[in-house]
Order: C-alpha cells, then sequence, then structure tokens
C-alpha cells in the first residue's frame, strides 16, 4: 500500500513510460546491486501483501504483523500504514539472504515494481532509480513494461490495490480522517488483520446483522480472497457509506422501534 498522503508523480527530468514502452532491465545474482535494494528501505504492505505473505510463512495475520511489521499512525487520524520492519543489525529485509529473496514468489507490490513505479493516475510508469544505483539497467535484456510487469505477477496488486483504492482515496475519508478510534480499529481488522475479521465474522453478530450472500458466508470461512472481498464491502459501509452490505430488515425494524420509545419517553419526561 503506497502512503495515500504522498503523490507518485516523478521527477521532472525523468520520462514517463507507456505500457509499450521498451526498456532494458534484468535483476539477477552476479549484479554488484545484489540484493542492494532490499536494505534500509521502506516497504509498506497492502492488505494484499499481508495475506500473501503470512500464508506463505503459515502463521496468523497477527502474528505476522507483531513479527515482521511496524505501524505507522498519525495523531491527525490518516489512515494507518504498515511497514515492513528491516532488521536491526545491518537495516535489512528479514526475508532476504545473500542468494536472493526466500519469498520470492509471494514478495511485496513494491518489490515487484522496482526499479519501477506507477503514477497515482495510472498507464504511466516511471524509474525510480538510476542507472548507476540499479545495474540491473544496464544489463541487455529487453522488455515492454506490459510484458515485464506480466512476468513479475503484478496484476493482481495492482487489481487490489485499485479495489480497495475505492476507500484508501475516498475524499471524504481523507477529509475526515479517522478520528473515532473504533473507525480506525475497523480499518485495521479488515485491511490488515484478516484472521481477526474473519473471527469477528463468524463469532459476532454481523452476520445477523448484514444481508450477506449464502454463498458468500460459506466461501469467506475458509477462502481468504472471498475474506478479504467482504472486509472492503464492510469498510465502504462504514467508512464511505457506500451502499454495499446491507442490513437486515428485522436490524432496521428493531432500530426504528427503540428510536421510537426513546423519543416517547424523552416527551413524556418533559
Amino acid at each position: 500500500m503506497k502512503d495515500p498522503s504522498k503523490s507518485s508523480a516523478p521527477p521532472s527530468r525523468r520520462p514517463l513510460l507507456k505500457p509499450s514502452s521498451r526498456v532494458k532491465f534484468e535483476c539477477r545474482p552476479g549484479l554488484p546491486c545484489f540484493t542492494a535494494c532490499c536494505q534500509d528501505v521502506n516497504i509498506f504492505l497492502s492488505s494484499y501483501d499481508i495475506l500473501r505473505l503470512k500464508n506463505r510463512l503459515q502463521v496468523t495475520s497477527g502474528d505476522f504483523l507483531e513479527r515482521y511489521t511496524k505501524t505507522l499512525l498519525s495523531p491527525s487520524g490518516a489512515i494507518p500504514l504498515v511497514q515492513l520492519k528491516m532488521q536491526e543489525s545491518d537495516k535489512r529485509c528479514p526475508f532476504v539472504t545473500p542468494e536472493g529473496c526466500t519469498v520470492y514468489s509471494d514478495r511485496p507490490w513494491a518489490c515487484r515494481m522496482y526499479p519501477i513505479d506507477r503514477t497515482d493516475a495510472g498507464g504511466e510508469y516511471f524509474f525510480i532509480a538510476e542507472n548507476e544505483v540499479c545495474r540491473g539497467r544496464n544489463e541487455p535484456k529487453e522488455w515492454a513494461i506490459e510484458d515485464w510487469l506480466t512476468d513479475q505477477g503484478v496484476e493482481p496488486y495492482e487489481e487490489m490495490d485499485d479495489r480497495f483504492s475505492i476507500v484508501t482515496r475516498n475524499p471524504r475519508l481523507m477529509k475526515e480522517k479517522l478520528q473515532d478510534p473504533r473507525m480506525q480499529k475497523m480499518f485495521w481488522m479488515a485491511f490488515y488483520d484478516l484472521d481477526t475479521f474473519r473471527r469477528f465474522v463468524y463469532e459476532s453478530r454481523f452476520l445477523q446483522t448484514f444481508e450477506v450472500e449464502p454463498e458468500m458466508v460459506e466461501l469467506a470461512r475458509k477462502d481468504d480472497m472471498a475474506l478479504l472481498h467482504l472486509a472492503l464491502r464492510w469498510l465502504q459501509f462504514g467508512l464511505v457509506c457506500a451502499d454495499v452490505l446491507p442490513i437486515r430488515e428485522e436490524v432496521l425494524k428493531a432500530k426504528k422501534a427503540a428510536q421510537e420509545e426513546a423519543g416517547k419517553k424523552a416527551s413524556d419526561a418533559e
């Protein structure tokens, strides 16, 4: 996940690249900079990054967050960000060795994109590392940007980022922030701590309150992707007031009756 407060606009001296633009790049063992980009770097993790990594390591989302990440909270109520925690001894990624990445097939989006980033508007790309820093840019292998992105397996990461940007980049949320501690907890659980969110769905009154399709109810019990999509709908409902998760009719009637009863008591007290 990118920091929503920071733009991905490239410096003016770096040209923008189209998906069809051709570039030279290859990362491989033997290059003098091999794994150097995995040291002393800020890697922000998205919900999909965490899902892939915690399943790769066969730990719960809570355990993964506690062991491998640190949280950046803003007193202004901005969206909390999760950052991969570098090793204290040498500031290297906890999953990298001299031979390379030990979680390569499930590496985060930021690692897949390097040394390229995309603009916030999408559809255009730019290099974030100069040739002198990333020696892979001097290699003879040539790609079209779109083919390189496919090779790196970027598509599902971009798709999930686009889906969740409905919430994270919503003008209303960015203006009003997450001032309410309950809203902060709601975001954290649904966006990052997916295993806790699953317990919340099936062990609280969630399914008695919301009308969730029966097939989704069963699928999300074991399928993390289905659960992630349900979490997104819940965040849209609670944070940006989107009509994507209807409340059960009986719940609405009970709430209305309680409000009418409270109004009647207040009137009698006068």
